[in-house]
């Protein structure tokens, strides 16, 4: 990116690289369906079968032992798993055998072997399970008493057969995509942000004494718990990003990923925007010692008023987080005039604390732009995102 240059807003600093540290991170998946547990269950037994067929004595064993681990929920995942167990094992192997061709088999030399491999093994750029499959080779290296080079390349090379029968297995078929369960995280986000405004208007109305110094209003929890429903939303998509990467059944869900992660960030940065209106809001009203410019009424008002606009620009539960309404550049100019309106009263008052309830009718200003702009074209919209 050249000297001030300003990034597009495009939603794909979200998005995973897809690099090769990435595919070295790559985790085992749970067992989602019925068909992975057939697709584990047959790719390891013809592990089995040509592990035992190919290899000398009980060597073979290592071939379905690979094959049950690195079988994962897409094409990615697999690869990054058979990568990350072929060279572990080959790294554990080689160093175990060449120990043991050194010294005799003895405590201490268990001892300093294993030392030295996990200390390896945390340095590496790996995933955990990775990390733990070098010190595991050198034990099966000690466990196997008189190590011999041959028999240290048979045990690599039953790996290599494990990993590649995994391979070949997720593609027998590809698994599909499942772009609605990225939806539905992102629906439920929506949701969740948009119930929030509804409860905090809800509770300034109710709320008839003041709150202690160090107790918070209820919806405050509620507001903490919207960045783990962003975090939810954003592991959908990397999911659904890995899933399709290398799969030819991924085509059309790849399409509209772009699209995808440009409503994940900007719905994550009006996100952030309402938690802070919350925090502004817990801190304000309710307070002995504070009287707000912008009355409770009004403000409640304000914050349903920004619900209703939300549900325009947004979606209403169950359906798709998209503008369902023409009427958003409206309902979104209104909302503006009326807070306008309201800021320039509350600056010639000269009472209360004028200060702390412009600001506050800034903070709601600006959600109802960023809702106003959620369908615009990115060069369009790009100024109303880049500040969360």
């Amino acid at each position: 990116m050249t000297s001030g240059e300003r990034p597009a807003d495009d939603g794909r600093d979200i998005l995973p690289d897809l690099r090769l540290s990435d595919v070295m991170q790559q985790r085992p998946a749970s067992f989602r369906s019925p068909w992975q547990i057939l697709r584990i269950g047959v790719a390891v037994t013809v592990a089995w079968a040509v592990g035992y067929w190919v290899s000398p004595s009980s060597f073979g064993i290592f071939a379905p032992l690979t094959t049950l681990l690195v079988i994962s929920s897409s094409p990615w995942s697999t690869f990054g798993l058979s990568i990350q167990r072929i060279l572990t094992t080959a790294v554990g192997v080689a160093a175990a055998t060449l120990w043991v061709t050194l010294v005799d088999v003895t405590w201490w030399s268990v001892l300093i072997a294993m030392l030295v491999s996990l200390f390896v093994a945390s340095r590496l750029p790996v995933s955990l399970g990775a990390r733990f499959q070098i010190p595991t080779a050198v034990l099966f290296v000690f466990a196997l008493g008189q190590a011999t080079w041959e028999q240290a390349g048979w045990r690599v090379f039953d790996v290599v057969i494990g990993g590649a029968i995994g391979i070949v297995a997720i593609y027998l078929p590809p698994p599909k995509p499942h772009p609605e369960r990225f939806e539905a995280r992102l629906q439920d986000y929506r949701d969740h942000m948009l119930a929030l405004l509804g409860s905090m208007a809800r509770e300034l109305r109710e709320t008839a004494t003041p709150l202690e110094r160090e107790e918070l209003h209820h919806f405050i929890p509620d507001s903490r718990a919207l960045r783990g429903d962003a975090e939810a939303a954003r592991d959908a998509l990397i999911d659904l990003v890995e899933m399709v990467a290398f799969n030819p059944r991924g085509r059309s869900a790849r399409d509209v990923i772009d699209d995808d992660a440009l409503r994940l960030r900007r719905l994550a940065s009006i996100g952030v925007h309402v938690r802070g209106l919350a925090g502004a809001i817990n801190r304000d009203y309710d307070r002995p010692d504070l009287q707000p410019a912008l009355r409770k009424n009004t403000l409640a008002d304000l914050l349903d008023e920004l619900a209703g606009l939300g549900r325009l620009a947004l979606g209403s539960p169950g359906m798709p987080v998209r503008s369902e309404s023409t009427e958003v550049p409206a309902a979104a100019e209104a909302l503006d005039s009326r807070l306008r309106a309201l800021a320039d009263e509350m600056a010639v008052q000269g009472t209360g604390h004028v200060l702390e309830s412009v600001s506050l009718a800034g903070r709601i200003a600006y959600v109802g732009a960023q809702l106003e702009a959620f369908e615009r074209l990115t060069d369009d919209a790009e100024d109303r995102f880049d500040d969360d």
